[in-house]
C-alpha cells in the first residue's frame, strides 16, 4: 500500500478519533481526574500530545511505562495511536491485536486495527474488521466514515481461509424411523436394529476452506474457492461423510449490489465408497436495500450423479431468497429465507418439489458471548408413488437449531456449542424419524 495508503489511513484515524470522542475519550479524561498517580498523567499527557499533532513525542513518553504496565489495556491503546501516527503501523497492529485478546468487545480498539491493516496492505483482515465495527452499535459521524474507507478498499489479489474441528453426538446416527415394523407391500415389516436410539454414536467433525480474489478493476474481480468437509463416527464408518468443493468465477460489483457467479463442482463419499458427483452454478445476488437491510437472491443450478443407483441421476434447480436485517444498530440480525427446489430425477418416485422456510436470530449477549437460534420447515412432494408402500411419498421436515459461540479473541476465533433437534414426517412410515445432534467446535478464520 506504501505512502499513499498511509496518507489514508491518517485521514481515516483522525477522523475517528474526532467521532469516537464520546466513546473514548470521556472514560480517559476520568481516569486522569480520578486517579492522581503518574501513569495516568502520563496517558492524559500523551493524548494531548497526539491532539497537538506531536505523536512521536507521545510515543516516547509512553512507551517506557510498558513494560511494567502491561496489563494496562488503555496504555495500549494510546500506544497504538502514537505508532499509528508515526509511521509504524504494524507495530500498532501487535498493539490493537494484544488488547482484544483481552477484551474482543473493544469496539474502538476494532476500528484502529481495521485502519492500521488497511495501512499495511492487509485489506482482507481490514475489510474484515471494518465490518465488525460497522455491526456494532456506534456513533453515526463513526458510521459514515468506516463505511465510506469500506468501500475505497481495493478488491485486490488475496488469500483467506477458515477450519474448524469438533466432535459431535449424533442421537440418531442412520436417521432410522421411530417405528420397529412398518408396512411394505401391504404386510407388516419387523426392521432390524429398531428402534433407531440404538445407532445413536459419537463422531469428529472438520472442515477447511481457502478462497482467493484477483482483481481486474474496482467492480470486477475472479474468485475462488476449494473447501472440504468430514464427519467421522467412532462405531457406525459406513455413515463416514466426506465432502469436497471447487467454486470459481468472475464477481461484479454495481452500484452497491454485488453479483458471484459460483460455477463449480461437488463430490462427495459416503463410508469408505463414493456416494454422489454435481456439476453448476450457484449465482448469488446481494442488494443493499437501507443501511441495515439487504436482500440477498442465490439461485442454484446442478446436474446430479448418484453413484449407488443411476435410477436418482438428473438435475436440480433451487432458489433461495433472503433479507437480513441488522436491528438495533448493533451485530444482532434477523434473516428469514425462503427455498423453492426441484429435483428431476431418471425414476419418477425419486422427482421431488419442495418448499421450504427458515429465520436466522443472531444475538451478541455480552463478554464475547454470542446466540443464534434457527428454527426452519421444509415440505416435500414426489411424483410417482413407491409401489413398495403403494403412495406417492410425501415429507414435512421441521427442525430448531441453537449455538451458543464466545469469541476467543485471537484471530476472530471461536468456540461454538450446538444443539440441532430433526423431526422429519412422512406418509411412508419408513422415512418418519426424529434425531438430535450436539456439537462442539473451534473455529478459526486466517
Amino acid at each position: 500500500m506504501g505512502v499513499k495508503a498511509f496518507i489514508g489511513l491518517r485521514g481515516i484515524g483522525l477522523v475517528l478519533s474526532a467521532a469516537f470522542a464520546g466513546c473514548m475519550q470521556a472514560p480517559l479524561a476520568a481516569d486522569a481526574q480520578g486517579q492522581a498517580d503518574a501513569i495516568a498523567a502520563a496517558k492524559h499527557n500523551a493524548i494531548g500530545l497526539l491532539n497537538a499533532g506531536r505523536a512521536q513525542e507521545a510515543c516516547d513518553t509512553l512507551q517506557p511505562l510498558l513494560a511494567a504496565h502491561q496489563d494496562d489495556l488503555v496504555l495500549r491503546f494510546v500506544i497504538g495511536q502514537c505508532l499509528v501516527r508515526t509511521g509504524h503501523a504494524r507495530a500498532a497492529i501487535e498493539q490493537y491485536h494484544l488488547i482484544l485478546a483481552r477484551d474482543p468487545n473493544a469496539i474502538r480498539a476494532r476500528a484502529e486495527l481495521a485502519s492500521a491493516e488497511y495501512a499495511v496492505g492487509e485489506s482482507h483482515a481490514a475489510r474484515a474488521d471494518f465490518q465488525a465495527v460497522l455491526a456494532q452499535n456506534i456513533p453515526s459521524a463513526v458510521r459514515t466514515q468506516l463505511q465510506a474507507a469500506l468501500e475505497k478498499l481495493p478488491m485486490s489479489q488475496q488469500w483467506s481461509g477458515a477450519a474448524s474441528v469438533g466432535l459431535m453426538y449424533d442421537g440418531n446416527a442412520d436417521a432410522g424411523p421411530w417405528k420397529s415394523v412398518i408396512p411394505l407391500f401391504g404386510a407388516p415389516f419387523q426392521l432390524a436394529n429398531s428402534p433407531p436410539r440404538a445407532e445413536s454414536d459419537w463422531a469428529t467433525l472438520g472442515t477447511a476452506g481457502i478462497n482467493y480474489s484477483d482483481a481486474i478493476n474496482d467492480d470486477v474481480a475472479l474468485l475462488a474457492g476449494v473447501s472440504a468437509s468430514a464427519v467421522a463416527y467412532s462405531r457406525f464408518s459406513h455413515y463416514d461423510y466426506d465432502g469436497y468443493s471447487l467454486v470459481a468465477g468472475p464477481a461484479f460489483r454495481i452500484d452497491g449490489m454485488r453479483l458471484a457467479t459460483n460455477i463449480g463442482a461437488n463430490l462427495a463419499r459416503l463410508g469408505d465408497a463414493l456416494y454422489s458427483f454435481s456439476w453448476g452454478a450457484g449465482p448469488d445476488l446481494t442488494i443493499p436495500i437501507a443501511a441495515a437491510l439487504a436482500l440477498e437472491e442465490e439461485i442454484k443450478l446442478q446436474h446430479n450423479h448418484y453413484y449407488t443407483s443411476a435410477l436418482t441421476d438428473g438435475w436440480s434447480a433451487a432458489s433461495t431468497t433472503s433479507v437480513q436485517w441488522h436491528f438495533a444498530g448493533t451485530a444482532a440480525f434477523l434473516q428469514p429465507r425462503l427455498t423453492l427446489a426441484h429435483y428431476n430425477a431418471r425414476n419418477a418416485i425419486y422427482t421431488d418439489d419442495q418448499i421450504g422456510g427458515a429465520v436466522d436470530l443472531f444475538q451478541p449477549i455480552g463478554a464475547g458471548f454470542s446466540v443464534l437460534f434457527e428454527p426452519g420447515i421444509n415440505a416435500a412432494s414426489y411424483r410417482a408413488p413407491d409401489l413398495a408402500f403403494g403412495t406417492t411419498r410425501r415429507d414435512t421436515t421441521y427442525s430448531v437449531t441453537a449455538n451458543l459461540g464466545y469469541e476467543l479473541g485471537f484471530h476472530h476465533s471461536q468456540l461454538a456449542l450446538g444443539v440441532t433437534v430433526t423431526g422429519n414426517r412422512s406418509n411412508q412410515p419408513l422415512y418418519t424419524y426424529n434425531r438430535t445432534q450436539t456439537t462442539l467446535q473451534f473455529k478459526l478464520p486466517f
